[in-house]
């Protein structure tokens, strides 16, 4: 009733329309004309907050104020939805979305997080191993021994002679001697890599200094794998 009456008064030809006319029903008789109600026929699409707004906020309304004529009375009424209402939907559809956003997002981590969890137990579950080829307190292999066979040096710690005794020692060194072996032939190839570069350089650049620098290197791990190489022909 406040829109129609604001729609009305804010028209100052509507108003005068409405003064002559005043707000009855329409009369329709034999030889009269037919009178419009004008006090419906122009309604305003506003709400009652927005002329609350007018009154006491200190500002018209942000949109236009639309008048509409021969308005049938039957018509169905489609209210407005007031800015609030539509942000209120929209955030209760932005609610709706974000557990679904949310449980998709953690469909695509469980690959990660299951790699880090099957690390984790993995590195719970490992154990150290039962000797080293050098020195390393950090896992206890601080004990140094020798292999039967080949003398290689390897380190243990200080419970291993009561884990590993009669045949399972003499399994366990023969697995030393390998792994001390393979590492011989991988610094005996290194060496000789590094001389060769050292004596192209030096024939490459004509460099005196370089050339006795690379005669002078010498292959000790190389020495070290045909003394072992030796002594297993001997053994």
């Amino acid at each position: 009733a406040i829109g129609n009456a604001f729609a009305v008064l804010s028209n100052p030809e509507k108003r005068l329309r409405y003064d002559e006319f005043g707000s009855d029903q329409e009369h329709v008789s034999a030889g009269q004309a037919r009178h419009y109600d004008y006090y419906t026929e122009f309604e305003a699409d506003i709400t009652p907050e927005e002329i609350f707004n007018v009154f006491f906020g200190g500002h018209f309304p942000t949109g236009n104020i639309h008048m509409f004529s021969n308005v049938a009375r039957d018509a169905p009424y489609y209210p407005r939805r007031h800015r609030n209402e539509r942000a209120w939907t929209r955030e209760q559809e932005e609610e709706e979305i974000r557990p679904q956003n949310s449980y998709s997002a953690f469909i695509q981590l469980m690959p990660v997080f299951i790699i880090i969890i099957v690390s984790v137990i993995t590195q719970l579950m490992a154990t150290n191993p039962p000797y080293s080829l050098f020195y390393k307190a950090s896992i206890g292999h601080v004990v140094s021994r020798e292999t039967e066979n080949l003398q290689v040096p390897y380190y243990v710690d200080k419970n291993f002679e009561k884990n590993y005794q009669g045949a399972e020692l003499q399994e366990l060194e023969k697995t030393v001697e390998k792994d001390y072996i393979d590492y011989i032939q991988t610094s005996c190839w290194k060496e000789k890599q590094q001389k060769s570069d050292l004596s192209n350089l030096a024939k490459l650049y004509r460099d005196e200094r370089l050339k006795q620098k690379a005669e002078s290197l010498k292959l000790e791990h190389c020495e070290k794998l045909s003394s072992l190489i030796g002594m297993h022909k001997g053994g």
